[in-house]
């Protein structure tokens, strides 16, 4: 299920995956400014993210972005 906390995010490795990102806190990641240390559900290793423009992104990329989710928090 989508909300409008999914964003499209790039680990420092290169893997697309969605994540929740909002602004004012994480449950399951430390908040670097405009990065966080997360668990990347791709590689499975832990990783500085960054949000990612999904217009900078092909169809196919973003589906599969769409596609690896990492785990919820509840």
């Amino acid at each position: 299920m989508s909300s409008r906390f999914d964003s499209i995010v790039r680990c420092s490795a290169g893997h697309l995956f969605t994540t929740k990102w909002m602004a004012l806190g994480s449950f399951k990641a430390i908040r670097l400014g405009p990065v966080r240390y997360q668990r990347c559900p791709v590689g499975h290793h832990r990783s500085l993210i960054r949000r990612v423009d999904p217009g900078s992104l092909s169809r196919q990329e973003r589906a599969t972005a769409a596609r690896i989710r990492d785990t919820s928090v509840i």
